[in-house]
């Protein structure tokens, strides 16, 4: 997949079919639109085009409100999900308040006709566009017969059989339902980041954990709700089963409790200070709790040790 930031840098291709979207979280309905998008091409021999945004319109649209924006993906992420779907080409294009104010037909004019040449274009059925979301497909439609672009549509049914949306997605991850999160993406929600030097106090129970630093790398992306996961790790190109905490930590004494991100990798000794790790979320165990003392934590941690092992043993 070629990764094009710069909508005049794109190239001349015989027959170009594009669908538009912001793609968060890329997800099973984003797939049932890119699976078309990649039919159309194939019966016209034509080349697969991604337009999407960077940043989201939701940052800069919903900024002055001090909203607290929290996505699915971030770009590097989003990139990789659709590169994995074997998509021609990906245009990023660059949202700004400026371009939120372009009208339906102007960006169909000026970006898909006259820069990028369209020939088909594939949208879903609640596709709205331009300055307030004023485009839908009736009009789309109308100007694909004024310059010469074929529209196609998914099926409402298609898509509302399973109601997957991102926003429901997001709503399961705030409510800890990774199971149900998962189902609707398709495959298993994850954060990423460096392994920080962390309190090293699990080691002292047995329990030596990774912290990993992810308020740089995710600064708006939702991060799953509080507790303990069964989790898959990936390090470097080698998998591992664990668990891991997302929370505050508040049985141990410390001078500050922050929300912090750690895990336990299974059967694990290697030194990995300054490794990038990626954790996958397969499960939730429970809630975070606050203990008495280190020994009735320790006691709490075999047990969910026990129970992440149990519900890897699939994978």
């Amino acid at each position: 997949m070629e990764i094009i930031n710069n909508i005049n840098q794109f190239p001349l291709l015989e027959y170009p079919v594009v669908t538009i979207g912001r793609f968060d979280g890329v997800h099973l309905g984003h797939k049932k639109l890119i699976e078309q998008l990649k039919n159309v091409a194939q019966k016209n021999d034509g080349q697969t085009v991604i337009i999407t945004f960077n940043p989201s319109p939701e940052e800069v649209l919903f900024s002055s409100e001090n909203k607290k924006i929290r996505l699915l993906n971030i770009q590097k992420e989003k990139e990789d999900l659709l590169q994995n779907l074997g998509i021609d080409y990906l245009l990023v294009m660059p949202f700004t308040e400026a371009f939120s104010k372009i009208t339906s037909e102007a960006f169909i004019r000026d970006y898909l006709v006259d820069k990028m040449h369209i020939k088909e274009l594939v949208v879903g059925f609640t596709h709205h566009f331009g300055y307030d979301r004023e485009g839908d497909f009736i009009q789309l439609n109308s100007l694909g017969k004024q310059y010469g672009f074929r529209v196609n549509e998914i099926p409402m049914e298609d898509i509302q059989k399973r109601n997957i949306t991102a926003v429901k997605i997001r709503k399961f991850l705030k409510d800890g339902l990774i199971q149900e999160a998962n189902e609707l993406l398709g495959y298993p929600y994850s954060i990423s980041g460096p392994v920080i030097f962390g309190n090293q106090i699990g080691r002292t129970i047995g329990y030596p954990t990774a912290n990993i630093d992810v308020k740089d790398t995710y600064k708006n992306k939702l991060i799953p709700k509080q507790g303990v996961y069964a989790v898959l790790i990936q390090c470097d190109d080698s998998q591992y089963k664990g668990m891991a905490n997302i929370g505050y930590r508040p049985t141990l004494k410390l001078d500050k409790h922050i929300l912090s991100t750690e895990v336990f990798i299974f059967n694990f000794s290697k030194e990995i200070y300054g490794k990038y790790l990626t954790i996958y979320f397969v499960q939730r165990i429970r809630d975070e709790v606050k203990f008495d003392n280190l020994e009735q934590l320790k006691a709490q941690l075999a047990k969910d040790e026990s129970r992440s092992k149990h519900l890897l043993l699939e994978y």
